[in-house]
């Protein structure tokens, strides 16, 4: 028999049960499973955290930038000399006007091609050589190599998303030095340079967002790879972030793939409602949701009622508070349980 860890972020909308997305979607295997396990509303933990916990890596500090470039496609192997090297995440961003307050909001997929990403990047390392070199390893996935360590609090994209820009600016950082004005002046070049050059022009005349900022986030060193203290297991993640700490653990990750899960012991991260999570996008989330519920919970009841699985643990990272659900193979003989509506479960109000 075997264990399965599954991280959801984003699994816990943040409603009523009145007002919850999920009561429109059927979710029998997800309510059967939260009908029967233990659940648990926990202190707030990030899902950088999480991960890091699930796989034996206790250090205060996490070097976002560097783990999510590690877990890059093709990341296996950076070039040589990377460990010594100082990132920080330069993703591209819109920023846009609304009640007196300037909102951040990502950049989708589809919304921005490689040859503009390539362009941008281009532009930024012409005029600002000085902060290091831009690269772009995906569309929407930018990394700045330092020319030096940053000496400064930068806040994560996924916590500024949809909120006012200025109460997420860098700050001073809890290590002396304090150089967050530094970081905010380029800031506002960048802006500057991103908002004069053509291709966003060219994108407003065809009624798509300009990418008229970065953002900066996760500073650090890459990490040699190397043992953790957790026990031996499987990740699976399509996430650069969950893949970069499995590679920092001595892991090389697999893509999410159900069956394979049940049958070692593994640690599975979905993000697929993260997303939709982040901009309440109750459309999208319950897609994700019916998806996740098909491909994910009904084989997962199904493994436990024929005693495949020997324990099943169900993480929610989130900014107010951290949901669990754990269930032993002695769940499936517990059939005065009644399931339980996703719509049931919800952040107490503070």
């Amino acid at each position: 028999m075997t264990r399965l860890d599954l991280v959801a972020p984003g699994l816990v909308w943040p409603a009523s049960p009145a007002l919850h997305p999920a009561g429109d979607v059927a979710h029998a295997a997800l309510a059967r499973l939260l009908g029967r396990g233990r659940r648990l509303m926990e202190p707030a933990v990030s899902h950088e955290r999480l991960l890091a916990r699930l796989l034996g890596m206790a250090r205060q500090h996490l070097p976002l930038a560097a783990l999510r470039r590690l877990g890059e496609e093709g990341a296996g192997g950076c070039a040589q000399g990377d460990d010594e090297a100082h990132w920080l995440c330069a993703d591209p961003v819109n920023l846009s006007f609304m009640g007196g307050h300037v909102l951040l909001d990502e950049l989708s997929e589809d919304e921005i091609d490689a040859a503009e990403a390539a362009a941008l990047t281009a532009t930024l390392n012409d005029e600002f050589a000085h902060l290091g070199h831009f690269s772009a390893a995906t569309p929407t996935r930018w990394y700045l190599r330092m020319e030096r360590p940053a000496r400064a609090r930068f806040f994560p994209l996924d916590e500024a998303v949809c909120r006012p820009m200025q109460d997420f600016l860098p700050s001073e950082g809890d290590e002396g030095e304090d150089d967050s004005r530094h970081w905010r002046h380029a800031l506002n070049e960048i802006q500057v340079a991103l908002h004069n050059h053509p291709l966003n022009a060219a994108r407003e005349a065809t009624g798509r967002r300009p990418v008229n900022s970065l953002w900066f986030w996760g500073s650090g060193t890459q990490s040699p790879p190397g043992a953790s203290g957790a026990p031996r297991l499987a990740v699976q993640a399509r996430d650069p972030m969950a893949r970069g700490l499995a590679r920092t653990a001595g892991i090389e990750p697999d893509a999410p793939d159900v069956e394979s899960a049940l049958r070692a012991d593994t640690l599975v991260v979905l993000d697929d409602l993260a997303s939709p999570f982040r901009h309440l996008d109750s459309a999208r989330w319950q897609d994700a949701l019916a998806a996740l519920e098909q491909d994910w919970f009904a084989p997962i009841s199904r493994a436990l009622d024929r005693g495949v699985l020997r324990h099943f643990a169900l993480h929610v990272p989130g900014e107010i508070n951290r949901f669990s659900l754990t269930l032993g193979s002695g769940a499936r003989w517990c059939f005065w349980r009644k399931p339980l509506s996703l719509c049931a479960v919800h952040p107490p109000r503070t």
